[in-house]
């Protein structure tokens, strides 16, 4: 293992972590998606059960999307039928909405609908532990909830009272959000261990790898003999590199950049995709070819005037959800500001740009100035930051262009409450 902490490399490290979560939590579950790092997790967990004698099961929660592919599900199977004894499977495939960034036309789409059933990805599975629409047992699903509310609600049942930990395969050198959620210390933990974080009443998300890098994962897959997903293999030869590879839902964000790997390596799933969700296709096509200077502007227009013409031409229920995040872009920007380095602010006062310091900001080394501008500038291709980086007319423009529903692009993460506010204002709007 590349990394050590004294004595401990990763592995043991997490081996160590596992063993606390065991003696701390009296219910215990794992999110599981198939992908690299969850499997690794999963194995982790099973070695130290078999390794410790312990024999009460832990719970195997697996949110189904309905587009997976073929290798995927097969390793799923596989490694829940040869656990059984040690696993509480709950593999849902429930009518749930999960967010779209590949439509211009929707913000959401929802796997696993009975209206849909004829167009389904794939044929509803049949194993003893699939939970269905049919049979689950669980008091707190409606149909059509969100994602993200049944990952909270399912935490809360499966602890059913008790202190409960919820395994999640995370790791920090992945992405900045990924760090932060490890290196938040305004969060509440576990006796301190920087590795949880409380998210419900009664239940602890914990990080048992969050240190490990990519390296780590193979390695360990190869010397304790794994078993995993052996997609992986095929996006290899595909010609990805470890940090390309992903599984996740094709439709969300952060795997738009690989959805065109569902064409090359499961070619019946791919066709049931483009039938399933529209703009799918779109996307794997010219999606790594719309970057920020790729976008021309339209002639007579200014990227201000671009952004309402835009705004205009979408459903009413997209460019509402599109126009509340701007407004909420503008007045973070103008009222607080963000931390920037010193040569951007330069940059910003050379080219004009009215700005006012407010500050600095209260994370990291605490050590930028928070730039506030009330004045939205209708591009800043002049600056040598990236042009995420700072507000301007060009950038909710570009939003927009890649269906970015969630904005990210913009550096937006908007609270439960925020969530649940939007959502409700979606449903006044759509019924006027």
């Amino acid at each position: 293992m590349s990394k050590r902490y004294q004595e401990l490399n990763v592995y043991e490290a997490s081996v160590e972590r596992i063993n606390f979560i065991f003696k701390n939590f009296h219910k215990i579950y794992i999110s599981f998606s198939g992908g690299k790092d969850s499997g690794v997790m999963l194995n982790l967990v099973l070695d130290y059960m078999r390794n410790n004698g312990i024999t009460k099961k832990v719970g195997l929660m697996i949110l189904d999307n309905e587009a997976n592919y073929t290798y995927s599900l097969n390793f799923m199977h596989s490694i829940i039928r040869k656990n059984l004894d040690l696993l509480d499977v709950y593999w849902c495939c429930l009518p749930i909405t999960l967010p779209c960034t590949v439509s211009s036309y929707a913000t959401e789409w929802q796997c696993w609908g009975e209206d849909d059933k004829e167009r389904w990805i794939r044929p509803m599975p049949d194993d003893d532990y699939i939970v269905n629409i049919h049979n689950h047992q669980m008091p707190f699903f409606k149909e059509n909830m969100q994602y993200d509310e049944f990952w909270d609600k399912f935490g809360e049942w499966y602890a059913d009272g008790e202190l409960c930990a919820c395994l999640i395969g995370i790791r920090a050198n992945e992405s900045l959000n990924r760090f932060r959620a490890i290196a938040n210390e305004r969060k509440v933990s576990l006796k301190g261990q920087q590795w949880t974080k409380k998210n419900m009443k009664h239940v602890y998300n914990c990080y048992p790898i969050y240190d490990w890098r990519t390296d780590d994962i193979w390695i360990a897959n190869a010397k304790f003999d794994w078993e995993y997903n052996e997609l992986y293999d095929i996006f290899h030869k595909a010609g990805l590199s470890v940090h390309q590879m992903r599984v996740a839902s094709p439709f969300m964000s952060e795997s738009k950049s690989s959805l065109n790997m569902y064409r090359v390596i499961d070619a019946q799933v791919w066709a049931r995709l483009c039938a399933r969700v529209q703009g799918a296709n779109f996307v794997a096509t010219y999606g790594k070819q719309l970057s920020y200077h790729s976008f021309k502007l339209p002639n007579g227009h200014t990227w201000k005037s671009f952004t309402k013409f835009l705004l205009d031409t979408l459903p009413k229920e997209v460019s509402e959800n599109f126009r509340l995040r701007f407004a909420q872009s503008i007045r973070y920007w103008g009222r607080v500001g963000r931390g920037l380095p010193e040569k951007t602010i330069n940059e910003l006062l050379d080219a004009g740009i009215g700005i006012k310091i407010n500050g600095y900001t209260p994370h990291g080394n605490k050590n930028k100035q928070r730039v506030r501008i009330q004045s939205i500038p209708d591009h800043l291709d002049m600056l040598s930051c990236h042009n995420s980086d700072v507000i301007s007319w060009k950038r909710f423009a570009i939003t927009i262009l890649k269906n970015d529903h969630t904005c990210k692009y913009l550096g937006l993460a908007p609270t439960k409450e925020q969530a649940e506010r939007q959502r409700e204002i979606m449903k006044k709007y759509k019924k006027l």
